[in-house]
């Protein structure tokens, strides 16, 4: 228990001095243009080491003051990022919880939809339980053009009946499809149903964890028009992002 707390309370001053930070890994259209960023966290120590999700992000999804400051940091910090610069036209893809969605989380990504064009990304399991109030949160942030992405789609159970209700903008396919495409039949064939069903809803597919020329090659033969991946580029700090070219 001890050391339980002790590491939430070393996780809480990293959020709070800001050492755990949004990286933004770039996602590319059919031409490999950049289109958007998803916003991710690395938490950069003292040492200047660079820890991934896994060393605290369980941590902070089980502790909802931790969830809450976490969130609300990152936003924060993008918003000061970007600010001063010209990508309105660009569009930010946050992984956001449905138990985080406040009157103040929904003011911080008001804000932040000033700058750059908001996609909010939730999985299904995290809105079942909290449909009604989930539902009415997304209607105010709809109105000031906030979009909505389902991540993760295609890992596990997904209700079709809900895709029609929430009228998603983008359905992102897990990489737990996309890496096996090459060398599971059963995997592309699953990957051709969802594009056939977005193609019916008027949403936009975007394929994760591409890592692969093979893999990227049936995902275009599908005419899947966007992609994310380390085949074509990792999160990246942000200082490096003003050195990229993109196109809205």
């Amino acid at each position: 228990m001890n050391y339980n707390l002790n590491k939430i309370k070393i996780i809480s001053l990293a959020i709070k001095s800001k050492e755990i930070k949004p990286y933004l890994q770039p996602i590319v259209d059919f031409n490999n243009k950049i289109k958007g960023f998803e916003a991710l966290s690395r938490w950069v120590n003292n040492e200047h080491e660079v820890l991934l999700p896994y060393a605290f992000i369980e941590d902070i999804k089980a502790d909802h003051q931790l969830l809450d400051e976490w969130t609300i940091s990152i936003i924060e910090q993008l918003i000061c990022f970007l600010m001063p610069r010209k990508m309105k036209l660009i569009d930010l893809h946050l992984n956001i919880y449905s138990s985080t969605l406040n009157t103040t989380l929904i003011e911080r990504i008001i804000c932040l939809n000033k700058y750059v064009n908001v996609v909010i990304e939730i999985i299904e399991d995290d809105i079942i339980y909290n449909e009604d109030e989930f539902i009415r949160n997304l209607d105010i942030l709809s109105k000031y053009g906030v979009k909505l992405a389902i991540d993760d789609f295609g890992c596990g159970f997904n209700n079709e009946s809900r895709l029609y209700k929430y009228k998603f903008d983008f359905i992102k396919i897990d990489r737990s499809l996309t890496s096996l495409i090459d060398v599971d039949i059963e995997k592309y064939k699953l990957i051709k149903r969802i594009k056939k069903l977005s193609d019916e809803m008027g949403t936009t597919i975007i394929a994760e964890g591409v890592e692969t020329i093979e893999q990227e090659k049936l995902l275009k033969g599908l005419d899947i028009k966007r992609y994310q991946g380390f085949l074509y580029y990792k999160a990246l700090p942000l200082e490096i992002i003003t050195e990229l070219q993109w196109s809205g």
